[in-house]
């Protein structure tokens, strides 16, 4: 793969990225970064992700919580609207308990945070949160962020880079523009925490 970066000033209000796909292999084939400073690091708080409930979920996201052992009927919540990135392709979203939090959110009173209990195979929204993307041409797409997290520019933070996009973000990426059909190579992604 093929990464071209440029940095630039930092603004959490904007793209950080932009990245295009080989017509041909369909495999990212360059990144631009317009972020020279962002980093992100979870702060385990939950605040604006898992206390406002469960995502909505893709075919893929219910098939990988079913395979670790769990039934539909205890986590897959029916959608009025399966609508994502203007195409209708989710199958549902995860519970919520009363108090509104994701049915997986645990608080671990010892280490006083909040885990996800199914962390390792948790749905593609939320491996990607909270960074967005947006398809901007037929083999394009550029990376955004959802600025209200609190683990945007954490002081101890991973460097949100080439490696980081990589690593964390891009498989989340590619599953969902696959759910979407979107141009995409589909074995090119195995499956990342």
């Amino acid at each position: 793969m093929e990464i071209t970066v440029k940095m630039l000033n930092l603004d959490l209000s904007g793209n950080i990225a932009e990245a295009a796909l080989n017509p041909k292999t369909k495999c990212i084939t360059k990144m631009t970064f317009h972020q020279k400073h962002l980093r992100f690091r979870c702060q385990r708080c939950a605040t604006f992700c898992c206390k406002l409930g469960g995502p909505k979920l893709t075919q893929r996201d219910i098939e990988r919580i079913k395979q670790a052992g769990y039934d539909m009927e205890d986590f897959l919540k029916p959608l009025s609207n399966n609508e994502f990135k203007g195409l209708s392709v989710m199958r549902g979203s995860l519970k919520n308990r009363e108090n509104g939090s994701c049915v997986f959110l645990k608080f671990d009173e010892e280490k006083g945070i909040f885990e996800c209990s199914i962390y390792d195979v948790r749905p593609d929204l939320c491996r990607l949160y909270p960074f967005d993307f947006e398809k901007v041409g037929p083999y394009s797409f550029v990376l955004k962020l959802i600025p209200c997290c609190k683990g945007l520019n954490a002081p101890h933070g991973e460097l949100a880079n080439e490696e980081f996009v990589t690593t964390h973000l891009l498989c989340a990426i590619l599953n969902l523009m696959i759910e979407c059909n979107m141009p995409v190579k589909k074995r090119l992604c195995a499956q990342r925490m």
